[in-house]
């Protein structure tokens, strides 16, 4: 149980601080009025996760600890791809008034930073799940991890260029599919 604890902890802070950054990444690139969408994909990351689970519970219950672990794994690979690949679209918001194929491009987007988010939600999903003898501990551990991972991305920032910083948060996902 600790180190599922442990896990739900990195996880938690990872999730959190990507999304800060993910925000403020988008804030200067896409100016600020597309950071705020960085909330709605969090969540619709999380709402797809939970229908997943839902759906595939008795699949996922023998292979619990494993399935934790490799939504782990993929959720720090795809912070780091997803970030690199959502760079790439080539959505323009200055030109959405007069080129309304940009709405498919931003459509684009929400897909690919949603991915990373999936991931994360299954962890913290699959534990709630499987685990309901320690909801009100893994709970806590989800909450204070994800305080953590506030903080940390500040100083982080300070410190670190952006794309260091998604690496450092890689790590941490990585840390917890270890565990």
């Amino acid at each position: 149980m600790r180190r599922l604890l442990t896990a739900v902890f990195l996880i938690s802070a990872a999730a959190i601080a990507y999304e800060i950054l993910l925000m403020r990444v988008l804030s200067i690139v896409q100016w600020h009025h597309f950071a705020w969408m960085i909330i709605s994909l969090a969540l619709l990351g999380y709402g797809a996760s939970g229908t997943v689970i839902a759906r595939a519970w008795r699949f996922l219950e023998p292979g619990f600890e494993a399935a934790f672990s490799v939504a782990a794994l993929l959720f720090s690979v795809t912070m780091v791809l997803c970030m690199a690949f959502g760079q790439r679209v080539p959505f323009n918001a200055l030109e959405v008034i007069w080129n309304p194929g940009q709405f498919l491009y931003l459509g684009l987007m929400y897909l690919v930073f949603m991915v990373p988010f999936f991931f994360a939600a299954s962890c913290i999903g699959l534990a709630f799940t499987f685990r309901r003898d320690a909801v009100e501990r893994i709970y806590l551990f989800d909450l204070i991890g994800a305080g953590f991972g506030a903080v940390l991305l500040i100083a982080l920032l300070f410190l670190l260029l952006p794309q260091q910083a998604l690496l450092a948060l890689a790590a941490l996902a990585l840390a917890a599919s270890a565990l």
